[in-house]
């Protein structure tokens, strides 16, 4: 059988079928990652009547406080007013969606 019978067999096109729609859902799983942070903290009962900059804005000095080995929690009761179990979840969703690279700072779960 030759490449291009190959390609005409169900199985084959199903699977590059398959291929496609993985990709594409992946895409717009993650199509607006800002919306996705804001959405999560927001369920958590975090920036609950502030403006969505300043939840982003807060998100990266996080990023910034961990590069620079700074307290992210004493930032985010202090200029945030979160106690220091939403700071927690802040945090991680600051790394999970802002910064990744310092997901080896964080506590395990």
């Amino acid at each position: 059988m030759n490449i291009a019978a190959a390609l005409k067999t169900p199985i084959v096109v199903g699977t590059f079928a398959a291929i496609a729609l993985s990709s594409i859902g992946a895409a717009v799983a993650h199509a607006d990652p800002t919306g996705d942070f804001l959405a999560l903290a927001r369920s958590q009962g975090i920036g609950v009547g502030r403006p969505d900059g300043y939840l982003i804005e807060d998100a990266k000095e996080v990023c910034d406080l961990l590069d620079y080995q700074e307290q992210a929690y004493t930032y985010l009761n202090q200029n945030a007013g979160l106690d220091r179990a939403h700071a927690a979840l802040f945090l991680r969703d600051s790394v999970n969606y802002y910064c990744p690279q310092f997901a080896f700072k964080l506590p395990p779960q």
